[in-house]
C-alpha cells in the first residue's frame, strides 16, 4: 500500500510516514538502535563522497541523487528512534538546524559586516560551546587523517601554526628522515610506529596549508590505485597470464600501460 506514503500533501510528511512505517513493520528496522546504525551511516557518508567525484569526473549525478537519500533516511532512522524516546522529533531537528545556522550567519541575515567570515565562524561556534576548556576539546570522532587537520585548525586560531607551506615541507623531510633512521637502525617497533604517525601527522598538515583535505585525496588515490590493478589484471589475463607468476619489473611494466590506459 504505497499510496499511504505517497498520497501525503509534502515531501516532509511522505518521509516522516516512510519512516514511521518501517519502524512499525519492518523486522530489521524495528531491531535497529542508535548504536547499531552507526557503521551504517559511516558507510553511507563515504558512498555519498564517492558518488560526488562521480557527478564531478563524469557528469553522472544519478549516484548522487540516490546516495543522499540513502544518507537522509540515516537522518530519519535516528530522529525517529528518538522520537519513540520522548526526546525530540524529525521536526525538532529541522528547527534546530535553521535556528543554528541563522545565528551562525549574521551577515546574511542581520546584515553585519565581519571582516572575516572564517574568524567569525569560529568565534560563533566557540560561542556555543563555552564549557570547553581546551581548543582539542569536542573535536567528533573523524577518521584519523581528518582528525589531524582538524586539531592542527584548532591550533591555528592561536597563532600555533607554520607560516606558509614550504616551511611544512622542510619539516617533512626532517620527519621522514627520523622515520628512516628508525627503520634502519632500530628494532623498537614502537619507536618506529611514533615516527611513522609523526610523518602522517605532518602530511596532514602540509594538505591543510594547501588548502586540501587529506582524507578525500587518499580517498581519491585509493580509488585510482584500484583502477589501475583492475586494468593490470585484465591486461594480463587478455595475455593469458597470471599476476603472480610474473617478477616485480614485469608488474611494473603492466601497471605503467594501465596508467596509460586509465589516466
Amino acid at each position: 500500500m504505497p499510496g499511504r506514503i505517497k498520497n501525503k500533501d509534502n515531501h516532509y510528511e511522505k518521509l516522516y510516514a516512510l519512516m514511521k512505517v518501517l519502524r512499525e513493520e519492518c523486522p530489521w528496522d524495528k531491531e535497529q538502535t542508535l548504536l547499531s546504525l552507526r557503521r551504517y551511516t559511516l558507510e553511507e557518508v563515504h558512498e555519498v563522497l564517492e558518488a560526488i567525484d562521480i557527478a564531478d569526473s563524469d557528469d553522472n549525478w544519478e549516484p548522487l541523487k540516490s546516495e543522499l537519500g540513502d544518507l537522509l533516511i540515516q537522518v530519519l532512522f535516528y530522529s525517529r528512534i528518538a522520537e519513540e524516546s520522548d526526546k525530540f522529533a524529525f521536526s525538532d531537528v529541522i528547527d534546530a538546524l535553521i535556528d543554528k545556522m541563522i545565528y551562525r550567519h549574521p551577515h546574511v541575515f542581520d546584515k553585519a559586516n565581519p571582516d572575516d567570515l572564517t574568524d567569525q565562524w569560529n568565534s560563533l561556534k566557540d560561542a556555543e560551546h563555552q564549557s570547553r576548556t581546551s581548543l582539542m576539546d569536542e573535536i567528533p570522532p573523524l577518521p584519523a587523517l581528518k582528525y589531524a587537520q582538524k586539531q592542527q585548525q584548532r591550533a591555528a586560531r592561536v597563532g600555533f601554526d607554520w607560516v606558509k607551506a614550504t616551511d611544512v615541507l622542510a619539516k617533512m623531510r626532517e620527519e621522514l628522515d627520523e622515520l628512516e633512521h628508525e627503520v634502519t637502525h632500530s628494532k623498537d617497533l614502537k619507536r618506529i610506529e611514533d615516527e611513522f604517525g609523526d610523518v602522517l601527522f605532518t602530511l596532514a598538515n602540509l594538505a591543510r596549508k594547501l588548502d586540501l583535505d587529506a582524507e578525500l585525496c587518499l580517498m581519491s588515490t585509493n580509488r585510482k590505485f584500484a583502477d589501475r590493478f583492475r586494468m593490470m589484471e585484465r591486461l594480463a589475463d587478455q595475455q593469458g597470464i597470471s599476476l603472480k607468476d610474473l617478477d616485480l619489473d614485469q608488474q611494473e611494466e603492466l601497471y605503467s600501460r594501465s596508467k596509460s590506459i586509465t589516466g
